[in-house]
């Protein structure tokens, strides 16, 4: 039998409790080159082939950390409507009411 909990809190989802998933797929966002600044003699291919040769097992897999990953989070429903709130979990500043001096 497969027991889930939620990801964030750790609360244990029973069988009736409403579980989420959230898939998260993060990657390295790069500006689109323009073709006239490619240089049509160069094999992209091999130089990529040829760094990736030059790092030993551990860089190699820290860097694809770096590139690229995709997440899987099981979430409770109250874990759930927090994370729709606020999904990159910024800070939110205090409201500040500016009272009249009468």
């Amino acid at each position: 039998m497969i027991h889930y909990s939620c990801d964030r809190c750790k609360r244990v989802l029973s069988e009736d409790d409403l579980r989420y998933v959230v898939k998260m797929e993060i990657h390295v966002a790069t500006d689109a080159v323009e073709m006239d600044e490619l240089d049509d003699d160069r094999d992209q291919l091999l130089e990529i082939h040829e760094i990736l040769e030059r790092l030993d097992d551990s860089e190699t897999a820290e860097l694809a950390d770096e590139i690229y990953q995709r997440r899987r989070h099981d979430l409770c429903a109250d874990c759930f409507r927090k994370f729709v709130k606020n999904p990159v979990g910024a800070e939110t500043a205090p409201v500040q009411l500016d009272f009249s001096k009468n």
